[in-house]
């Protein structure tokens, strides 16, 4: 089963209709696009959880370079690859676009140089970090501190990412202590916490890169 869902733009994609997947709402993609804004541009994006890709799809329209999904359903990852697809072709400037169906813990323990990766195979010269991540995973679950320990550990960030997680009102997940909370926003039973990487903790060299 399908539903659609409409973007901030107008344009109308695919939704998975499914108990186990819970889009994220106009509202809470209006906002975080209002917040990120021009920062999009050129900026390379990892969504974890992606579901249907909404959230992707909108800073494909305001110009990011490069998007990664990971999705753990196969149904939900194809709609996913679709709808970014869709998207992608109705802008000017090329990008890379990618989805890979996978469990989320597994897939970042091997870290951004992970063969399965295609952009690491065609571009094996460009950063391979990423300026901004979304994540999404089911509201109750185990997997935000992980990640979010995961993310550092493995080498997906820089100083200067933004990860971004979408939670619930009511249970919002610990933060680790190698993130700091830089802005935090409530719309109804949705949070959307926005942290950069905690400088202080001396993750990274002085080029930019991970101890």
């Amino acid at each position: 089963m399908k539903g659609k869902l409409k973007l901030i733009s107008g344009k109308r994609i695919e939704s998975p209709i499914s108990l186990k997947t819970r889009p994220t709402s106009s509202k809470v993609r209006e906002a975080i696009i209002s917040i990120l804004g021009n920062k999009l541009k050129e900026a390379s994006w990892l969504d974890l959880c992606s579901g249907s890709g909404a959230m992707a799809c909108e800073t494909i329209q305001k110009g990011v370079k490069r998007i990664l999904a990971i999705e753990n359903q196969r149904e939900t990852s194809k709609i996913c690859r679709k709808n970014l697809i869709e998207v992608s072709k109705t802008m000017i400037n090329s990008l890379h676009v990618e989805v890979i169906c996978n469990e989320l813990i597994s897939f970042l323990k091997k870290g951004p140089k992970n063969k399965k990766i295609g952009f690491i195979r065609d571009y094996p010269s460009y950063e391979q970090k990423f300026d901004f991540i979304f994540l999404d995973p089911p509201y109750e679950s185990d997997l935000y501190e992980l990640s979010q320990e995961l993310l550092l550990s493995k080498k997906w960030v820089k100083k200067s990412t933004t990860l971004i997680c979408e939670c619930s009102s009511k249970s919002l997940p610990r933060i680790h202590n190698g993130w700091e909370l830089n802005k935090e926003k409530f719309y109804g039973n949705t949070s959307i916490l926005f942290l950069i990487p905690n400088q202080a903790l001396n993750y990274f060299d002085d080029t930019g890169s991970m101890h």
